[in-house]
């Protein structure tokens, strides 16, 4: 077969299949405008998506959410924590990421809310935000250990077990 043949055999499919295709594309942009409407639109619901409140909302996150609003740091958003602040793409691009992949999990089923873990790319972005928030206090401590490695219960105190490791 040529690529001519291979050529016209995509064309003759794609003509049979027409429909299908404007359905997908139609979808596919409607789907890309919503997605940068949500990037890029309006201030005050970037605003609203980074409240406490709003993270608190899903089922699997309220027992974080009552646990945060009694802990030492409930003066914080979940995002000082949670997300990457060294600069705003990095922040915005995953906090797309991580937020679509709760909300699959919320609306799937999949996972309940006692099997919320932090990745290791959390426990990453969660370091960098207690030293950048804590900058004084840490630059005087051995930084070999996680913060939460001692200090797991100060987000959300009660969540999970304290895990001790020897060094």
């Amino acid at each position: 077969m040529t690529l001519k043949d291979a050529a016209g055999k995509i064309k003759g499919l794609a003509l049979r299949h027409r429909e299908l295709l404007v359905k997908a594309a139609v979808y596919s942009g409607a789907a890309g405008c919503a997605a940068l409407a949500l990037l890029f639109g309006p201030t005050h619901l970037i605003e609203l998506t980074e409240t406490p409140k709003f993270c608190g909302l899903c089922h699997s996150m309220k027992p974080q959410h009552q646990a945060w609003e009694h802990s030492a740091h409930r003066t914080a958003r979940c995002v000082d924590c949670h997300l990457p602040n060294d600069n705003p793409a990095n922040h915005y691009f995953w906090k797309t990421i991580d937020g679509n992949k709760d909300v699959f999990y919320e609306f799937s089923g999949l996972r309940e809310h006692d099997e919320i873990k932090l990745s290791a790319h959390g426990h990453r972005v969660l370091q960098g935000n207690c030293i950048r928030c804590h900058e004084g206090l840490v630059a005087h401590i051995d930084n070999k250990r996680a913060c939460i490695d001692c200090h797991r219960t100060v987000g959300h105190k009660m969540q999970g077990t304290l895990e001790t490791r020897e060094d």
